[in-house]
């Protein structure tokens, strides 16, 4: 890449000197060529500065919210970029929260019923097991036997 804009440099600086005859000119053009690049350059730098700034915060968050240990930081600023995921993310994260209390809410419910099922089940087992020991076990006359 810098060795095409130095070529496209040097190009224009030849275009300039054949149809000038002037070193002069191809100067200006030159240094006027090595200041663009140079603000080009500057302002790459400053994008990336802020998007490696960005990534590191939303990853930041990201891992704070997965933890569940923190949450989301709520800042008010302007509608940036990341006011807008960063408010999103918040919105996630609450509604995480609500469907894992949910969860553990339905859950308790179902052990619950399910500890009461099996104490409803066991106590008919029991009575059914002791009438049939009972009739086992004892001597029993035929009419009571039917009765049980």
């Amino acid at each position: 890449m810098g060795t095409l804009l130095l070529l496209a440099v040097g190009a224009v600086c030849t275009a300039v000197y054949l149809l000038t005859q002037n070193i002069t000119a191809v100067r200006c053009v030159f240094l006027f060529s090595l200041f663009v690049l140079l603000c080009v350059i500057f302002f790459v730098a400053l994008i990336r500065r802020k998007l490696v700034r960005f990534s590191d915060a939303f990853c930041g968050q990201m891992d704070d919210m997965l933890s569940g240990d923190m949450q989301p930081k709520q800042t008010v600023e302007e509608e940036s970029l990341f006011y807008k995921i960063n408010y999103r993310l918040g919105r996630l994260y609450e509604v995480m929260q609500e469907n894992k209390n949910s969860i553990a809410k339905e859950r308790a419910d179902l052990q619950e019923l399910i500890s009461d099922i099996s104490h409803q089940v066991k106590t008919p087992i029991a009575n059914l097991k002791m009438i049939n020991n009972t009739l086992l076990e004892n001597e029993v006359p035929r009419r009571s036997k039917r009765n049980f």
